[in-house]
């Protein structure tokens, strides 16, 4: 009998293909593009084993991303934004703006197909010195590094970071062209 589940490889669990993300539980995010006084973005290098791309594969080396995690029940989408820059940085100052991106994409996470939602957020901040003691024990198994980019360098990296069209979209928002409502972006 048929169960109507399919395991690949990754052990990524999944009762429907992708273009069926109705189906799949959503993980609704704020991910925070934290700029400081010189207009350097924060990033984080993570590498989780725990998730993958759709199909399950896991990334084989770390990759960067922006600070931001899962919205909580009762949270908008700036309360999120202000606990999670709080809880991976330290930082309590930080100035959060308005939505400016949004992208939706699949992940395979602890085996089970997720369709993430993530809105990015603006913020802004003059203190660069970082906290990590808020972090959870996976944050301090999976975070690798954390760093101030300018936007030269996040050009002339060969280093993966997502989302993949960051550094297409950023210039945009460093010179103060904030749209009215947010862009959907490539993950």
């Amino acid at each position: 009998m048929d169960s109507g589940f399919r395991r690949n490889d990754n052990l990524c669990f999944d009762r429907a293909p992708i273009h069926k993300a109705w189906l799949m539980l959503p993980r609704k995010t704020a991910r925070v593009l934290l700029l400081d006084g010189q207009d350097r973005l924060l990033l984080v290098r993570m590498h989780d084993p725990d998730v993958g791309d759709a199909s399950g594969k896991v990334l084989p080396h770390a990759y960067w991303v922006t600070i931001g995690g899962e919205m909580e029940p009762g949270e908008d989408i700036a309360t999120t934004a202000k606990r999670e820059v709080e809880e991976e940085t330290g930082l309590a100052n930080a100035l959060i703006g308005p939505p400016v991106w949004t992208t939706e994409h699949v992940l395979c996470v602890h085996g089970k197909k997720r369709l993430m939602q993530e809105t990015f957020v603006l913020a802004r901040t003059e203190t660069t010195d970082l906290d990590h003691s808020g972090w959870t024990e996976l944050e301090r198994a999976v975070i690798h590094d954390m760093k101030w980019w300018t936007l030269d360098e996040l050009t002339r990296t060969g280093d993966r970071i997502f989302p993949s069209s960051l550094v297409q979209h950023l210039p945009a928002l460093i010179s103060g062209d904030i749209p009215a409502s947010p862009v959907a972006i490539a993950p």
